[in-house]
């Protein structure tokens, strides 16, 4: 309930598919973390950008002084930074995370 009050997001659909996904993960105050999924066989066809840009374009729609996007994704994921780019989303600062493998 809380996501419908305050997020928001957005779908693209192939035939009866769910090809791709952007919408508030985390919010903060007035801060919406992005997440953008798109789904393996539909990568590289614009999906992404497209669920993206309706993401930022509702920011910019309801005041970017009330709602910032923000994103981040590891530094080796390419087709994330090329998609926030191309939107015109940019890293505010790096951080670095560390994990490890559970499996055996």
């Amino acid at each position: 309930m809380i996501f419908l009050q305050h997020g928001f997001g957005y779908i693209a659909v192939h035939n009866d598919d769910i090809a791709s996904v952007c919408f508030s993960a985390f919010i903060a105050d007035q801060t919406h973390a992005v997440d953008i999924e798109t789904v393996e066989v539909y990568r590289r066809r614009n999906y992404g950008a497209m669920v993206a840009k309706a993401f930022v374009e509702e920011c910019s729609r309801v005041g970017i002084h009330r709602i910032h996007p923000y994103w981040d994704c590891s530094p080796d994921n390419a087709g994330s930074i090329r998609l926030a780019q191309g939107v015109g989303m940019s890293l505010d600062f790096n951080y670095r995370v560390y994990w490890y493998d559970l499996s055996t």
